[in-house]
């Protein structure tokens, strides 16, 4: 049984959530014959004393010692964790796709475009990661972004010269 806690009309339909007077949204209403909330004594300690158990350490009582001058933290600069931080792999991911691209339009002379360029992002992603490794990733995209464009361009002068052999 549901009540409107706006008209107090009550309702039989457990499957009705709104008072159709008022539209207040329905509040279940306690059974007559559910049993009584049950109250409890307070709950009992069970190592009242643990703190006095524990040996203290050596290193317990020794104030701990920072450098407050050389912080690497600059206001309003917020701070990743170097575990959570993803190396960037921009450059090695478009010289991939490009190289990829590069091998597939190779019969219709598109290979020596995107493959010059699956080259030149290759080779700016390495020069990034030999760089600043900490902050770039993906050498074996780039490498491999590299070699499809190697591919690529090579299919696509070989179509070029077999075409121009056949026109002799």
């Amino acid at each position: 049984m549901k009540i409107c806690p706006a008209c107090n009309q009550t309702f039989t339909d457990d499957n009705q959530n709104y008072c159709l007077n008022d539209g207040a949204t329905l509040i279940n209403q306690p059974e007559a014959d559910a049993p009584p909330t049950l109250l409890m004594n307070q709950a009992r300690t069970t190592q009242p004393n643990w703190q006095n158990n524990v040996t203290a350490s050596p290193w317990q009582n020794q104030p701990l010692q920072t450098n407050q001058t050389t912080s690497p933290l600059q206001p309003n600069q917020p701070f990743y964790p170097a575990q959570y931080q993803t190396p960037n792999q921009t450059l090695p991911t478009v010289s991939l796709v490009l190289g990829i691209f590069g091998i597939l339009f190779s019969c219709c002379y598109g290979g020596i475009p995107l493959g010059a360029a699956a080259l030149v992002t290759g080779y700016l992603g390495l020069k990034n990661i030999n760089e600043n490794p900490q902050r770039f990733g993906g050498r074996g995209l780039a490498i491999a972004g590299m070699v499809l464009g190697v591919i690529g361009l090579l299919f696509s002068v070989g179509i070029i010269l077999v075409a121009i052999l056949a026109n002799l």
